[in-house]
């Protein structure tokens, strides 16, 4: 399993990744399942965040996997690699936003890159 981040995804991302140091991005969907989520409990939304935490944020017992990709390796948590594909593409619209797409077809046009600095601790 493999996400390739496009250049033009990489500058929607990277104001929050390089805001300071140490920081690496992990892949969720917005399911009410761990401390970085934001939807209310119960409302299981399936929207892909693409997080932005501090490398010594906890991920565990939540991230318990990990995919390949062009910026290193991602946490995902390991059920949602039902909902993802093998070779998946992170990249932007025509309008702007951003959108994940693999060999099926679009997973989410909606994704939101999300500050979790703050959150988890």
């Amino acid at each position: 399993m493999e996400l390739r981040i496009t250049d033009l995804a990489m500058e929607k991302i990277a104001p929050v990744l390089n805001k300071t140091p140490n920081r690496r991005l992990v892949l969720m969907f917005d399911d009410g399942v761990s401390p970085y989520s934001v939807t209310a409990e119960g409302a299981m939304q399936n929207s892909l965040v693409v997080l932005i935490v501090e490398e010594n944020q906890p991920l565990l017992p939540w991230f318990d996997l990990e995919i390949d990709s062009n910026y290193g390796k991602i946490p995902v948590k390991s059920y949602a690699k039902d909902y993802l594909g093998e070779h998946m593409i992170l990249d932007v619209t025509d309008f702007g936003g951003m959108v994940i797409s693999s060999e099926q077809g679009v997973l989410d046009d909606t994704v939101v890159v999300r500050d979790g600095t703050t959150m988890g601790h």
